[in-house]
């Protein structure tokens, strides 16, 4: 299994863990239609806290993980936190920050920040096109990836074959007139 980045049109992004490509397209269709960005990960370390309201609370990124994300999904940002001596710190959003940016620098980051929301939009309205013509159709009536609509084909082809596998394996009844 292999750990891939999505970065959202937003400025967001999702981690999964996926077989492969297509396999995290499938998954990530569950959260919305299709990225803008995805690659396969090379370090993923995230530590989450339970909290007293039985939430999940994000604690830290690991310092590998934080400088890949950075450095490939968001370079803006990365440029903006360029001089402070611990990014993955400074990247994490807590109720009580534990790390304070230098008035400079926030004003950076906070320029980073929208540059990065707005940097892939326009990549949303350009689909990943399926590569099959039934996934194609598929991406045209549930306005889904193109590996997502392959998938669905792939899988239901694979399903007819199988069933029909099936039927032709079981013996004919043959009717005798005793």
């Amino acid at each position: 299994m292999s750990v891939f980045f999505a970065r959202w049109p937003d400025g967001g992004f999702s981690i999964v863990s996926a077989v492969d490509e297509t396999d995290a397209y499938v998954q990530l269709d569950e959260i919305a239609d299709e990225p803008a960005e995805i690659w396969d990960m090379h370090s993923c370390l995230l530590d989450f806290e339970l909290t007293d309201s039985g939430t999940f609370r994000l604690i830290e990124i690991g310092e590998e993980t934080a400088a890949e994300i950075l450095k490939r999904g968001y370079p803006s940002l990365r440029k903006a936190l360029a001089k402070e001596p611990s990014p993955e710190e400074a990247i994490i959003d807590r109720p009580q920050p534990q790390y304070e940016l230098g008035l400079e620098t926030a004003k950076a980051v906070r320029k980073a920040a929208k540059s990065e929301q707005n940097r892939l939009r326009s990549k949303s309205a350009k689909r990943t096109p399926a590569t099959t013509e039934i996934g194609r159709a598929i991406q045209r009536k549930m306005s889904c990836s193109g590996p997502y609509a392959d998938a669905l084909a792939s899988a239901a082809l694979a399903e007819k074959i199988a069933s029909d596998r099936v039927k032709k394996s079981k013996p004919e009844k043959k009717i005798t007139g005793k």
